[in-house]
């Protein structure tokens, strides 16, 4: 019995110094050029900004033939944000998916993904995502003209952006969720019951005390099949939102009844691409919906950590 107690001490003891290496799970790249991932050169380029803190952080800027590269010409721009693993690269096909209804898509990686500098923190990427939205303030794009749009860990911090953003007076155009939590705690506390996750995680992403500060559009998607973001923190998190845009824009949910947690998008593609679609179409009349073929992004697993097991008693 005493083996078995020091063990679990021992396990709390490590994934409290050590959680980031179970939360945040990057791929690292010296170089992500998008002619190296199915761009034309005149269809993506480059971007790059310096953060709060003084590390440069580096993304994409994909246009959907409206505008060309010229950022302040978009009709919208999609600045998307990744989940907790691998890089924006990843995300390619799925970055066609949406440039496919007419906004155009810019991503940058987190500090420590792909080849942006530095080492993740939550701190660190609420700084990163700052620095992306002053990237397009500065290429020109007005706030009215920005979707926020993220993905499990990523949604996180594009609902921090966003409640950041409106509580200035610059709201962004909108705000997608997908498979989004209530927080990072309420999510690891469904699958690590037994351990004191309340005690142990310093990462929170605390999404259900901000929702209620954001007063743009909001969409929100999940999959049914979500075994690592239960649908129910989904609906929690949906049921703190504001009923409406302070514009008189009414939040709106989309569940995905064949979907998990890495493939909205991919299953049963149309009903995302038709409520994603729609969703621009009621920002920007301009983009009314079209059809949009759906690709098959290899997108990275997004991975719930795995504790190290505690030894076993001799």
């Amino acid at each position: 019995m005493i083996e078995i107690v020091a063990g679990y001490l021992v396990l709390c003891v490590i994934l409290f110094f050590f959680q980031r290496k179970f939360i945040y799970l990057p791929s690292r790249e010296s170089n992500l050029s998008p002619r190296d991932y199915g761009f034309a050169p005149q269809q993506a380029q480059s971007l790059e900004n310096k953060t709060e803190d003084g590390l440069t952080i580096r993304g994409w800027h994909i246009n959907s033939g409206r505008g060309g590269l010229v950022l302040a010409k978009a009709p919208l721009v999609d600045l998307f944000f990744c989940g907790n693993a691998g890089n924006r690269s990843d995300r390619n096909n799925a970055f066609h998916q949406l440039i496919s209804l007419g906004p155009h898509v810019a991503c940058f990686d987190y500090r420590g993904f792909g080849d942006s500098e530095g080492s993740p923190d939550e701190e660190g990427l609420a700084r990163d995502a700052r620095a992306a939205w002053a990237c397009l303030i500065q290429q020109g794009v007005k706030p009215e003209c920005i979707v926020l749009h993220g993905e499990s860990l990523g949604a996180a911090v594009a609902l921090r952006l966003a409640a950041e953003l409106c509580a200035a007076g610059t709201p962004p155009a909108g705000l997608i969720l997908q498979a989004a939590f209530t927080s990072l705690k309420d999510a690891a506390a469904r699958h690590y019951w037994f351990l004191p996750v309340s005690l142990i995680l310093r990462e929170r992403f605390p999404s259900f005390e901000r929702i209620p500060q954001v007063t743009c559009p909001i969409l929100m998607l999940h999959g049914q099949r979500d075994d690592i973001v239960p649908l129910a923190l989904g609906h929690e998190l949906f049921a703190a939102a504001p009923a409406q845009s302070s514009s008189g824009m009414p939040k709106q949910f989309i569940e995905l009844p064949d979907c998990g947690h890495n493939d909205i998008g991919v299953v049963d593609a149309a009903p995302y691409l038709a409520a994603v679609g729609g969703f621009y179409a009621a920002l920007n009349p301009d983009l009314a919906p079209r059809k949009a073929e759906a690709v098959t992004p290899h997108l990275p697993r997004e991975r719930r950590p795995r504790p190290p097991r505690p030894p076993r008693p001799q």
